[in-house]
């Protein structure tokens, strides 16, 4: 991301300041508060209220208090497409539901949870296209091995470079669904490369939970078959698709 000389945090607003401070640390992108009316570098980029940016001017960030973290994530992809990231590193706590972090030459650039694998390979493939770094690391996390090979395979094929991550630990202290704070510990850590696709091979439990899914997907209409679900399971088809083959029609 190209060098930002300094940040401030310029507003009268507590509340949005102690947010934004904090916000900005986290992304290893430290702040300055000062008052609206200090005078600051005229090319310096500053945060406050819309009221504030409106009133003042010059490379102000309008921000509510309820918005910091997706102000803060915009602001930075804007940035991105004045000069590409040398490194993009992707975390990814694995799991039918994901989370991702994602860290532009050493910047959080955000951290979410998704819906499945999918939705995570697709945020992960726009923002590689939008920022167009000259490397892209995903470090997985061990667990949940059939979704993690599957993430690892499918990274690999779009030519990531891909670590396996020991992720001991990185749920500690974090509420059991926080998959996106999870892959944020996991992008920080260093982990073992892996460079040749593995064989997903779903246990019989993995199975019969993917046809549990299955029936709560039709709404009790239908069960996908052994074969569909160890399909659905190594990625080779999607549930959607494997309910459409067993006759299910969402409409």
């Amino acid at each position: 991301m190209p060098t930002v000389k300094r940040l401030y945090v310029r507003t009268d607003d507590f509340r949005l300041a102690h947010r934004l401070l904090s916000e900005l640390q986290a992304r290893n992108l430290p702040a300055e508060q000062v008052s609206p009316s200090q005078a600051i570098e005229v090319d310096a980029y500053w945060f406050g209220t819309p009221e504030e940016v409106k009133s003042i001017g010059g490379r102000g960030v309008a921000v509510d208090v309820e918005s910091v973290e997706e102000t803060i994530s915009t602001w930075l992809l804007s940035r991105q497409l004045a000069a590409p990231p040398k490194q993009l590193i992707v975390g990814i706590d694995p799991g039918p539901r994901p989370g991702c972090a994602f860290f532009s030459d050493g910047v959080l650039m955000g951290k979410r949870d998704l819906e499945s694998i999918e939705d995570a390979l697709a945020d992960i493939v726009r923002l590689v296209a939008h920022t167009q770094p000259a490397q892209v690391l995903v470090r997985i996390g061990h667990g949940s091995p059939v979704h993690r090979d599957r993430l690892l395979n499918r990274t690999l094929a779009l030519g990531y470079h891909v670590e396996i991550v020991n992720e001991h630990r990185t749920s500690s202290g974090q509420p059991r669904h926080a998959h996106g704070s999870a892959a944020l510990k996991i992008a920080m850590m260093s982990g073992k490369a892996v460079h040749e696709q593995r064989e997903v091979e779903a246990s019989d439990g993995e199975l019969r939970n993917l046809q549990r899914i299955s029936r709560q997907r039709s709404k009790g209409q239908l069960t996908i078959s052994l074969s569909a679900a160890r399909r659905v399971a190594r990625g080779s088809l999607s549930m959607e698709e494997a309910l459409k083959e067993a006759g299910y029609d969402a409409s």
